[in-house]
């Protein structure tokens, strides 16, 4: 990464934000939680190894090893440096791959059965993306950074409904709120927002998945994934903390440093400015 490229990002970022979010960025002195989340982009998350670390969905295995978490991780079929490598005799009828390094469809692969899955067309289509440089544009330079490797873990199901999808929002290790998402893989998607007291919270995004039509049931395990995302995001402003409950156990998903590459269009806006002021951005410890 060259200064070069720092500057070209900045200039896109600032032309972004003013487009998505509506006003001009201050990154000398930022103040709202996208300004916070560009800054932290730019002058800390790229330079920080352990951030580069736990936001790669392969190493970050160790981290949650080490915090003593390696129980909620979800079965790992193998990983490899390219395709080719891949043994399709060894893994199980049904499984996932995905690029450690990236997010989104076009880094994961949901395999269903894999004797109808074409092999050649994914490591055509692996190839190219491998070489993508997930994030550079807009100044996640983080995940350029990483080791790009293919993984395969277990295909999380729960009873043929659409597993739930947990995500903790998190500031210097305390919970603010969080998300409960379900049926994204199967396009029903649908999203709500909750305090720790299950509760409805008060947050709302441009453009949003719809509400479900039923509201969800907390989950039991409610207060040991409180536990794991306060633990997980401790000493660092901001990480969204993915997790999955399915059929009554606990799965890690992973560690987001920049949430919608921070360009989140919270309803109202003043929320932005809101949860920025959660994020101490001057004495960054993790």
């Amino acid at each position: 990464m060259h200064f070069c490229d720092v500057f070209r990002a900045r200039i896109r970022i600032k032309k972004k934000f003013i487009k998505k979010l509506g006003y001009l960025p201050n990154f000398k002195k930022p103040r709202s939680y996208c300004e916070k989340i560009q800054w932290l982009k730019l002058n800390h998350i790229n330079f920080d190894k352990r951030v580069i670390e736990r936001a790669d969905k392969y190493a970050v295995r160790n981290f949650l090893v080490e915090k003593g978490f390696g129980r909620y991780l979800v079965s790992l079929y193998g990983s490899w440096d390219k395709p080719e490598d891949i043994d399709w005799g060894k893994l199980p009828r049904k499984f996932i791959l995905k690029l450690n390094n990236g997010s989104g469809s076009k880094y994961l692969w949901f395999v269903k059965d894999k004797s109808d899955f074409s092999i050649t067309e994914f490591e055509k289509n692996v190839r190219k993306t491998m070489l993508v440089k997930f994030g550079h544009r807009n100044g996640q330079f983080h995940y350029g950074k990483i080791s790009v490797k293919i993984i395969a873990e277990e295909y999380l199901e729960e009873n043929g409904r659409p597993i739930k999808d947990y995500k903790f929002y998190c500031f210097h290790g305390k919970i603010a709120f969080l998300s409960v998402e379900e049926g994204k893989r199967e396009g029903c998607h649908v999203r709500e927002y909750y305090n720790l007291k299950w509760e409805r919270n008060p947050v709302d995004f441009f453009n949003d998945v719809p509400r479900p039509s039923i509201p969800f049931v907390k989950p039991d395990g409610l207060q040991e994934m409180v536990h794991i995302a306060e633990t997980l995001s401790l000493g660092y402003p901001h990480i969204r903390v993915d997790l999955y409950y399915v059929n009554g156990a606990i799965y890690f998903g992973e560690l987001t440093y920049t949430p919608e590459n921070g360009f989140t269009q919270w309803k109202p806006q003043s929320l932005d400015f809101e949860y920025g002021k959660l994020m101490d951005i001057n004495n960054i410890t993790h």
